[in-house]
């Protein structure tokens, strides 16, 4: 019998470390496709409020929203308290002393939901109004909130 010099075995080679995106691809591809919907909807979002705010605090909404929301037929109608919509469809166009605005308000009593309509034309500064009718839901007739006698309102000279 020999007692020679037996070598100890050698560990089994490292095993070659994954690469970065073996590791991660779990979390990298839907970062990938999901990062610019969201940054797309964001955007979108961001301009919708943005022209919302701009519709919002136009004269033509002002002056239709003080009017609707102080006139005994629509509060009976809506019930109170009465809250504006937040997504305010049409156009406003102004150029200097002139423009024009056709605007549909959605408006929120406690009872019902209605839609106030504003067409309105800007001249010398001064804006007069067409159409300013209250739509309800459920009603077959819109509720006119100019006045009565033919001509277009004109709001009141602040001061």
């Amino acid at each position: 019998m020999s007692y020679g010099y037996a070598p100890t075995p050698l560990p089994p080679p490292p095993m070659a470390r994954p690469n970065w995106f073996s590791r991660n691809w779990k979390w990298f591809i839907p970062t990938v496709v999901l990062g610019p919907i969201l940054l797309l909807a964001l955007f979108v979002g961001g301009v919708l409020s943005l022209v919302s705010s701009m519709m919002k605090s136009s004269e033509p909404y002002q002056h239709a929203m003080a009017v609707a929301t102080h006139d005994a037929r629509v509060t009976a109608q809506l019930g109170v308290p009465l809250r504006p919509g937040w997504f305010v469809t049409g156009s406003i166009n102004e150029s200097g002393p002139s423009g024009s605005a056709d605007l549909s308000i959605p408006l929120r009593g406690q009872l019902r939901h209605s839609m106030v309509y504003v067409v309105a034309n800007r001249s010398g500064g001064i804006w007069s109004y067409q159409t300013l009718e209250v739509e309800i839901e459920g009603e077959p007739e819109r509720i006119n909130l100019l006045p009565t006698g033919g001509t277009p309102q004109e709001p009141a000279e602040e001061k």
